[in-house]
């Protein structure tokens, strides 16, 4: 298939940051401007152009559909453009007149509407974990159970369907050869739990409401209330689902809670919802007391995340935490920094070069190239 036009402006997709920010771990970086996967039956090719995105199939199993207007469904739908980030944009900087400056840097990050189990079986092993090994995880795993598909960028493999990793009578075991570890007997589990339901059961997750569907989800071996919301967020439909952990807590408290909390009420030009202004500022004052985080402090930062950027809070959340995170990793300089203490700056590096066992354990140290830093934190972990 040549190269087709999807027809979006980099103002509302960029495939870097969308793609790398830790929700999807299946995409490959296969030259410049370009990403490959086995998705939909077929091994996709996407690329950024200077005023749009181009989609290729290099090639596709014999059930898929051979058309390309088929396949511009499919990626319409997972990249969900039905949905202008440009005017949610305009709607947040009503609220906060800060996502002006997120609105430029952050632009194009987009939530994405995977397939359900791609999304849950990855996310549940993304507990303590990084990018580069829950992908490494899950080339394992499609590598056993997938469908290979030739192309010439190589052999790439669909995700599985449960069904199909329900065949394995030694699921648990081979996930454990995979490197799985202790993951692999929540994946047994769920497995054996979902077979028997079919992909309708997930499917009518959609249908449901948030507080059902997250119920639903956590009754999922290995599936808490974060991996819970990812998948309601990513996959489910419920864009007002903001998966919460420590970075999102940290942006809620650097952002919010003093400029929500401080003397005379000055918000800095925030438009609050009349109707939500009292019940906002008493998020902001009761998350402002935990100074580490706890349950409770996730659910704050969640509920003030929720009541300012409603109906589409995830999707704020989103350009929130990837902001966060290009200035954790320094992918990007869009912000002054303040001349470092050479003495700490020495003392945390020295920290930093010498890793936990538990990084000896699961990560081996990686060779320094020449490459930009790359974010190591899921999207919501």
């Amino acid at each position: 298939m040549v190269w087709q036009d999807l027809e979006v402006a980099p103002v509302e997709l960029r495939l870097d940051p969308t793609l790398i920010c830790g929700q999807a771990f299946h995409w490959k970086s296969t030259g410049p401007n370009e990403w490959t996967c086995a998705i939909f039956g077929h091994v996709v090719d996407l690329k950024q152009a200077d005023t749009s995105i181009l989609f290729r199939s290099l090639g596709r199993l014999p059930t898929a559909s051979e058309t390309s207007e088929d396949l511009k469904l499919l990626l319409s739908d997972y990249f969900q453009l039905h949905v202008s980030l440009q005017a949610l944009c305009d709607q947040w900087i009503k609220v906060d007149p800060e996502f002006k400056g997120l609105a430029r840097t952050q632009i194009g990050v987009r939530i994405l509407r995977q397939p359900i189990v791609e999304n849950l079986f990855t996310f549940i092993a993304s507990s303590n974990n990084n990018i580069k090994r829950i992908t490494m995880l899950v080339d394992k795993l499609c590598s056993r159970y997938g469908q290979p598909i030739g192309t010439e960028k190589g052999t790439f493999f669909t995700f599985p369907s449960v069904q199909t990793i329900s065949e394995d009578p030694e699921v648990e075991q081979t996930m454990k050869e995979l490197g799985f570890g202790y993951r692999a007997k929540y994946y047994a589990k769920t497995v054996e739990r979902l077979a028997p339901l079919g992909d309708a059961y997930l499917e009518n997750l959609r249908h449901i409401s948030v507080e059902l569907a997250r119920a639903e989800l956590m009754k999922l071996s290995g599936v808490g209330p974060k991996v819970a919301d990812c998948v309601l967020l990513m996959s489910l439909d419920k864009a007002d689902a903001v998966p919460v952990d420590t970075h999102i807590w940290q942006v809620a408290q650097k952002r919010y809670v003093g400029r929500l909390t401080g003397s005379g009420n000055d918000l800095e030009g925030m438009q609050l919802p009349p109707d939500k202004q009292e019940q906002i500022q008493e998020l902001a004052r009761q998350l402002g007391a935990f100074k580490s985080p706890s349950t409770r402090a996730y659910e704050l930062a969640q509920a003030l995340i929720v009541t300012l950027f409603s109906p589409y809070a995830g999707w704020a959340q989103g350009m929130l935490f990837s902001d966060d995170l290009v200035d954790s990793v320094g992918t990007t300089a869009t912000k002054p920094k303040a001349r470092p203490n050479p003495v700490s700056t020495k003392r945390k590096a020295e920290k930093q070069s010498t890793p936990s066992k538990q990084e000896c354990k699961d990560e081996p140290v990686a060779k320094r190239t020449g490459l930009r830093p790359r974010p190591t934190s899921t999207m919501f972990n």
